[in-house]
This record gives structure tokens, C-alpha cells and sequence, in this order.
């Protein structure tokens, strides 16, 4: 990775309000800040680079304010920690807020910097410090941050920036955003402000539940014959990986994974049966009859967890145990909150917490899973392409795949070929379905992994990517090693399903569902489209024979560390095709 080395003699000493939040950033361990540069913070950017010399953090310069927070979001998703990012003023926050939307609804912490005009009026320049300052900017997105504050003296800065660090940091995790008056950022200083021991200003540690509802689940379990486990959002460490596996293992338990999620459980393990859900609701018929089965389930922070108590609408039987903060993020504003479920028990807790917890209390001792085996393998076939062939290609030009992290998968993406091993594997969803927030995010997650020494992996749909695919020009520009596929039918499909659905009820003519969708006539050039950005562009692949040299192609690439982007063309409708449904194996 690059990023840019200043001229001259760096400026050490603290002398201007800026430099204060710059130092506080360093102090917080902040490796990279994420930005699209403005007026309103060039008092907080010189400090970045005049003070600091534009290490620690060092800049990653993005095109759009989105791309600033999906960047930082992705390295949250990959790390657990948070990264800065800077916004200008109220156009670039209301730029960045669907970004900052995925990160509140994906609970990922992001230490969020912005900027106003100055609020002094008269320190004012016309025109443009008037349109560029809000009396509340936080107040824009206050519904999907955790905090917010705009300090007014250089004591308050400090004290809010260090607020601001622990708030992020502690579980629930979730971005906040400083905004700095630049009339602050560009006041000299009289003398440096007294700094914080940021040793005695840490997050709390995560919170256990009621040795009671430990000791009550865990009766539940043990008498349990049929116990399931709903692994949501859990810890990125390998020790809480371990325990998770402990756990099933003492229970025999049958244990589901969800997309949506960063990998929770190795998914070719035997108590894992089937490979990570989409949406229970649309699961196939062997998932909802192992949860009719169930006697007792366990949810560890489940996305959407009443939808996975019902089938087709209908309660199951099984006690429920529900293990989650999440309610302390819940507002009136969004209902990312999702249905509200029936509990036996609720504790509202750190989910690795009660699951060490749970582990300690029933004690050693194993069991076989209760139900067998279900996995979906494609097959090869060599006269199409879908996203089953586009999955073997890429399997196939990684040999050694605990090396590699996917940031995201397409739809319909057999996850059963590329099986996660460790919290690393796969890095989820993007939190709140803003589409165009993949590209960024998977910047995101490759700065850290680049880091980590693994190689990042997206394969994203075309029209997610067009919407946000620019934010490939900061991966060529600060050479974050990155490959994307594009799993590209030249249309929004999605919604050309929910077109068909609406016809049918109409009964209205169903061939024209693609009117109004289709991404075609002409077909966008994604290949051209990432060499602008400065990337190797491989594409438009459209015959089968040219799928898995071209895969090799960017394997190659990525390995060298660089950043390309394959496109491949697959039929609509035709994601997966009838060769490839796949067997059970018990």
C-alpha cells in the first residue's frame, strides 16, 4: 500500500486547533483516514499532513464522500476496530449518509470527522461558508449514528474526540461523527491542551449476562434433544471462533450462519449442515423442516430473528433464547429494530460472552449432530455461464483458499465451494441494502487484509458495482491489492422479479418485467471502466472457455498486488442453471 509522502520539515509542534484533533487521531492508533477533501476541514488537512506528515494516519483519497465511509466500513467488517474518515461539511455528510447507514444497520464502528463553516458569522466568507454551515449538522444523521458533538474549545475537543473513541469502540458498535468549526480548526494556540492517558479512557468489556439465564439456557440445552444455534453477529477472534465450535460440538447442535454476516462457524463442519442462509423464509424445504424439528433454539445477535421463529408465517414450537445488545441502538426513526420476537429468554448481552459462558457451564463432554449433512456442489459444465461456473473459475485460481478473504458474494453465490475456516473468510452483506456501497467497502476490507497478508476477493453484481465502482481509482491510486468479479446480467434482476411478482397478481403480461431494468443496449464496459480508473480490466467474458483463464488472469494479479476487475457475462434468469442444483450428501 502508498500513501504519499509530504515535502519539507514537518511541523511538530501543536500551535493550531486542528492539530489537536489530528494528534488525538494518532493517539486513538489510527492507522488510515479515509477522505474527499474541502474547505471547511483544510484547517484539520494541513494538520494531517504539515503535522503529522500523513502517517498514522495516513490519507486514502477517495472520489465521492460514500466511498470515504464504505471504505472505512469495510475495514471495520475486517477488523472490529474502527478507522477515521473525514467529511466535508454538510454536503459531503449528506453525501456520505448512505454509507453511513450500511455501517449503523451492518453495527460497525466508524470514527466519523466532519466539518461546518464558521459558526462565528462574522469569520464568515461569502457565499459559500453560508451554504456550507448548519446550525445542527450532526442532526442530519443523528437516527443512524450512536453520537455526535461539536465541540466549540480546544479542552472540549479532546474531551469529545476521546468520548467519541470509547463510544464507538464499546457493544453495541456503531459510527459516531465529530464535526469541527473551522473557526476552531484554524485558531492558533496560546498552548497545547493537557492530553487524556488514553490507557484509563478504554471500552468497557462486553457484557455477560445473569448467572441465572445461563444457568436456565444451559438446562434447556441440556435436556434438549434437537437443539439449534443461530450464529449471527459474533467476535473476529479465533479464540471466540473456538468456542463457538466448542459449543456445538458439546451440544450436537445444528448451527446456521447467516449472509448477511461476517463468517461466525466453519461451515463445512458437520454441525453446520447447509451452506450460510440468504433468508430463512426462502431457505430450501430441508432447512425449515430441521427448524420445525428443533426443540430449542439459540440465537446469537440473528439479523431478523421473528422471521426465523415462523414458517410461513406460522410460530414454531421450539423454546427461543435470544442473546443480543442490539436494542440499545433501537430508535423511532428506521425500523432496522426488524419484527419483534417471542423469547423464552432474552439476555442482552455480549453474544461471545454468554457463549464462553454457556460452554463453562455445561462442561466437557461431545455429541453428535442431530441431523445430517446438506450440501449443494455445482457441477462443472462448460457450454454456460453462471454464477456456479463463475464460483468453480475462482475456486479453481486460488488452490489455497484459507488465504483469501471474500469481501461480499453475488446472489445465488454456492457458498459450499468456498467454505470459511476462520472470521476472516467472508466479510457479510452491506448492512443496510444500499446498493453501491460494496465497491467502497470492499476497498475497505482490503486495506485491512493487505495488512493481514490475505488476498481479497469480491464478487459483486453489475449494478451494485455501477453505482459506486469509481471507488476503484483509491485501490489503483494507493495500490490496496483488490479483485473484483462482476457477476453482470446487464440488469437491476432483482427488481425484475418483483416485477414479475406484481404481473402475476395483476395478471398482467410478464414479458415486460425487464422494461425500466434491463442495464443493456448499449451494455456498459465494466473491463474499460476499471482501466479508467486505473485498474487491469479482463472482459467482458462471454464464452465459457475463456472463464477460467481469465480467473487465473486475476489471480495473478491480485498476488502481484494489484487491482482488477473480470467481467463476466451470465443470462438473467439464469444465475444457476438446471445442471448445477447440485446433490445431497449425508
Amino acid at each position: 500500500m502508498r500513501t504519499d509522502r509530504p515535502e519539507g520539515k514537518i511541523d511538530d509542534k501543536v500551535g493550531f486547533g486542528s492539530d489537536i484533533a489530528a494528534q488525538m487521531m494518532r493517539r486513538f492508533g489510527f492507522k488510515y483516514v479515509s477522505l474527499n477533501p474541502g474547505a471547511s476541514y483544510r484547517g484539520l488537512h494541513d494538520s494531517l499532513v504539515n503535522h503529522l506528515g500523513n502517517e498514522n494516519p495516513g490519507m486514502l483519497l477517495c472520489l465521492h464522500e460514500d466511498h470515504a465511509v464504505g471504505i472505512a466500513h469495510g475495514y471495520a467488517k475486517a477488523t472490529g476496530e474502527p478507522m477515521a474518515c473525514v467529511l466535508h461539511s454538510n454536503v459531503g455528510l449528506l453525501h456520505g449518509m448512505m454509507g453511513l447507514y450500511n455501517a449503523w444497520c451492518d453495527r460497525a464502528p466508524i470514527f466519523v470527522l466532519g466539518a461546518t463553516g464558521p459558526v462565528d458569522a462574522s469569520q464568515r466568507r461569502p457565499w459559500i461558508d453560508w451554504i456550507h454551515t448548519s446550525a445542527d449538522q450532526g442532526g442530519l444523521v443523528r437516527d443512524f449514528i450512536k453520537w455526535d458533538n461539536q465541540p466549540s474549545s480546544p479542552d472540549a475537543l479532546v474531551e469529545a474526540m476521546a468520548r467519541a473513541n470509547i463510544i464507538t469502540r464499546s457493544e453495541p458498535k456503531a459510527p459516531v461523527y465529530i464535526c469541527l468549526d473551522a473557526g476552531l480548526q484554524e485558531a492558533a494556540l496560546e498552548q497545547a491542551p493537557e492530553w487524556p492517558d488514553l490507557s484509563r479512557m478504554k471500552p468497557p468489556a462486553p457484557t455477560r449476562a445473569a448467572k441465572a439465564d445461563i444457568a436456565a439456557t444451559a438446562k434447556l440445552l441440556r435436556e434438549a434433544k434437537k437443539p439449534v444455534l443461530l450464529i449471527g453477529k459474533t467476535d473476529w477472534t479465533m479464540e471466540g471462533w473456538h468456542k463457538r465450535i466448542a459449543l456445538a460440538e458439546r451440544l450436537g447442535a445444528v448451527v446456521f450462519t447467516d449472509l448477511k454476516n461476517r463468517s461466525a462457524f466453519p461451515t463445512d463442519h458437520p454441525c453446520h449442515p447447509v451452506a450460510p442462509l440468504e433468508q430463512v423464509g426462502r431457505s430450501a424445504d430441508y432447512v425449515r423442516d430441521m427448524l420445525r424439528e428443533a426443540d430449542v433454539i439459540v440465537a446469537f445477535d440473528w439479523v431478523d430473528l421473528d422471521s426465523a421463529l415462523r414458517i410461513k408465517g406460522k410460530k414454531l414450537a421450539a423454546k427461543a433464547v435470544h442473546v443480543s445488545m442490539d436494542q440499545h441502538l433501537h430508535n423511532g426513526a428506521h425500523a432496522n429494530y426488524l419484527a419483534l420476537p417471542e423469547l423464552d429468554i432474552f439476555m442482552a448481552a455480549s453474544p461471545d460472552a454468554v457463549i464462553a459462558d454457556l460452554v463453562e457451564e455445561l462442561g466437557p463432554g461431545s455429541t453428535p449432530c442431530w441431523h445430517r449433512e446438506i450440501r449443494q456442489i455445482p457441477e462443472r459444465d462448460e457450454t454456460r455461464i453462471n454464477v456456479d461456473q463463475l464460483a468453480l473459475s475462482l475456486k479453481e485460481a486460488f488452490p489455497n483458499q484459507d488465504e483469501v478473504t471474500l469481501t461480499g458474494v453475488c446472489r445465488k453465490f454456492p457458498m459450499d465451494l468456498w467454505p470459511a475456516h476462520s472470521p476472516l473468510t467472508y466479510m457479510g452483506k452491506d448492512g443496510g441494502g444500499g446498493i453501491g456501497g460494496m465497491p467502497s467497502i470492499s476497498i475497505g476490507v482490503a486495506v485491512a487484509m493487505a495488512d493481514a497478508g490475505r488476498k481479497t476477493v469480491g464478487v459483486l453484481g453489475d449494478g451494485d458495482f455501477l453505482m459506486g465502482g469509481h471507488a476503484l481509482w483509491t485501490a489503483a491510486r494507493h495500490q490496496i491489492p483488490l479483485l473484483v468479479v462482476i457477476n453482470n446480467n446487464r440488469s437491476y434482476f432483482n427488481d425484475e422479479l418483483h416485477q414479475e411478482t406484481v404481473a402475476k397478481r395483476r395478471d398482467r403480461v410478464l414479458g415486460n418485467r425487464w422494461i425500466g431494468q434491463r442495464i443493456s443496449d448499449p451494455d456498459v464496459d465494466l473491463a474499460k471502466f476499471a482501466e479508467a480508473q486505473g485498474a487491469v480490466g479482463i472482459g467482458p467474458i462471454t464464452n465459457p472457455a475463456d472463464l477460467g483463464p481469465a480467473m487465473k488472469r486475476g489471480a495473478e494479479i491480485l498476488a502481484a498486488g494489484g487491482v482488477c476487475l473480470i467481467d463476466v457475462h451470465v443470462t438473467p434468469g439464469e444465475e444457476r442453471g438446471a445442471a448445477t442444483t447440485g446433490h445431497r450428501a449425508t
